[in-house]
C-alpha cells in the first residue's frame, strides 16, 4: 500500500490507512511505534518497553527541570568546567 507524504505546519506526516486505525483502535493522540532499519519504516500500535512513557506539561517540565537545578546545580556546574 502507498500513503503519501503530507504537510503538517512545518513538518510531514503520513496517513495511517482506515483498516490499520479500526484494527489496532488508534485514536487521536495515540502512540505509535515507528521504527527504521535498513531504509524500511514500520509503524506499530505496540510500544516497546524503552518508548513508553508519561507525556507531561510543559509546566510540569519547567518543574522538574527547576527542581534539578536547585539540587544538583553546583554539581552541574562543576561537571560543566571538566570541559
Amino acid at each position: 500500500m502507498l500513503q503519501s507524504v503530507v504537510q503538517i505546519g512545518n513538518s510531514l506526516g503520513v496517513t495511517l490507512p482506515k483498516n490499520f486505525v479500526v484494527k489496532n483502535k488508534i485514536t487521536k493522540n495515540s502512540k505509535i511505534s515507528v521504527t527504521h532499519n535498513n531504509g524500511s519504516i514500520t509503524y506499530s500500535s505496540r510500544l516497546p518497553k524503552s518508548t513508553q512513557y508519561e507525556a507531561i506539561s510543559d509546566r510540569q517540565l519547567d518543574e522538574a527541570i527547576r527542581e534539578v537545578e536547585a539540587r544538583y546545580g553546583n554539581a552541574l556546574d562543576a561537571l560543566a568546567k571538566l570541559q
